[in-house]
C-alpha cells in the first residue's frame, strides 16, 4: 500500500487550545460515567451484512482501501439521529454507517494500529449544518428539552438575524418521509483523506460510494466549513466500489443475532487508515467524542470485531 504523500493541495487550521476545547465539548455531550446506549443515533432502524465490492480507481485515486480491487465483508447500520429512541415519523437525521472487515494497513487511533476495520459514517444531506461543533453540541443537548430549547440554543448561537438562516440549514438535514432508507443517498458531509487528496463519499442506491476528487480551492471546497457543499461542476464524482447489501430476514434467529451484535459495535470515522484520516474541525470533535463515547458505552474493541459469518452461525 503507498504511502500517504503530504504534498496535499488542501490544509487543516487548528487554532491553538482547540484540543482542550473539544474536550470539554465532548463532557457536555456525553456527561459522566457509563452510557446506556450510544448518545446519538441511538435507534437502529436496521442492522444487515454486506459486501464492500472495490473496483479498479483512476491512478490518482489508488490509495488506501481503494489501492487495488477486493471484496470485503461488512456490517451496514441505518440508524436515528437521536439520542433517545423516538418514532420514525419524528423528523430527525438518518445515519448509514459501515463497517468493513479485513482491511489491512496501519489505522489511526493510537492502540488500534493494528486493527482490521473501516468504518464510514454517511446522513441523507451532503453538508453539515453547523461549522462550530460549540453550535451542534449545544442544540443536541438542547433537543433533549424539546423545540422551544433548540430555538434558544440557535439564538445564543447565531442571533436573532443569523436563526433565519440556521433554522432552515439544520431543517434540511432532517427526515420524517418514511421512504425506504435503502432507496435514499447518503453522503459524509465532512471530508477525508484519500492518500493525498482531500474527498467526501457518496452512497447512491444501485450505485457506489465515489470520492469526490482533490479540492478545489477552499472557497468551493473548504475542509474546516461543512456547511458548505462541494458542487458536483466543481468536483465531479468518481465511482470507486459498490456496497452490496443481499436480502436477509431480520426476524430470523440469524438476524436477530447479528442486529444484537451491530449494536454492541461501535461505528467511528476514525477506525481509517491513515490514507483515510478524517478532515476538519467537525472530525476533530467527533474523534474526542467518540473515544469517551466508546468507552462509556463499553463497546466491542476493534482488534476484536467477528465477521458477519461467525455471528450468524
Amino acid at each position: 500500500m503507498p504511502p500517504v504523500s503530504e504534498q496535499t493541495t488542501w490544509r487543516e487550521a487548528i487554532p491553538e487550545g482547540e484540543a482542550a476545547r473539544l474536550d470539554a465539548l465532548a463532557k457536555r455531550l456525553l456527561g459522566s460515567g457509563r452510557l446506556d446506549g450510544r448518545p446519538l443515533h441511538r435507534k437502529a432502524l436496521a442492522a444487515l451484512h454486506a459486501r464492500f465490492e472495490v473496483s479498479e480507481a483512476p491512478r490518482d485515486l489508488r490509495h488506501g482501501l481503494f489501492a487495488e480491487p477486493g471484496s470485503y465483508d461488512a456490517f451496514v447500520r441505518f440508524s436515528s439521529g437521536a439520542g433517545q429512541a423516538r418514532n420514525d415519523r419524528v423528523p430527525d437525521v438518518r445515519g448509514l454507517a459501515v463497517k468493513i472487515l479485513g482491511v489491512t494497513g496501519p489505522k489511526v487511533i493510537p492502540g488500534l494500529e493494528t486493527a482490521t476495520t473501516q468504518d464510514f459514517l454517511a446522513i441523507l444531506s451532503p453538508t453539515f449544518p453547523f461549522k462550530d461543533p460549540a453550535a451542534f453540541v449545544d442544540i443536541a443537548v438542547a433537543s433533549r428539552r424539546g423545540k422551544l430549547a433548540v430555538i434558544g440554543a440557535v439564538l445564543r448561537h447565531y442571533g436573532p438575524l443569523g436563526l433565519f438562516a440556521a433554522l432552515p440549514r439544520l431543517q434540511r438535514t432532517l427526515d420524517s418521509s418514511m421512504r425506504s432508507l435503502a432507496e435514499r443517498t447518503y453522503f459524509t458531509a465532512v471530508p477525508l483523506r484519500l492518500g493525498p487528496h482531500a474527498v467526501k463519499l457518496r452512497f447512491r442506491p444501485m450505485d457506489v460510494p465515489p470520492p469526490v476528487p482533490p479540492v478545489v480551492d477552499e472557497a468551493r471546497t473548504p475542509i474546516e466549513d461543512p456547511t458548505v457543499e462541494w458542487a458536483e461542476r466543481d468536483a465531479p464524482w468518481v465511482p470507486l466500489a459498490r456496497l452490496a447489501i443481499p436480502a436477509q430476514t431480520a426476524e430470523s434467529r440469524a438476524g436477530r443475532a447479528l442486529a444484537a451484535y451491530v449494536e454492541r459495535l461501535s461505528f467511528d470515522p476514525w477506525h481509517a487508515l491513515v490514507e483515510h484520516r478524517p478532515l476538519g474541525v467537525v472530525m476533530r470533535a467527533r474523534a474526542v467524542a467518540y473515544r469517551r463515547a466508546v468507552a462509556a458505552h463499553g463497546a466491542i474493541s476493534e482488534l476484536e470485531v467477528k465477521p458477519p459469518s461467525t455471528v450468524m452461525a
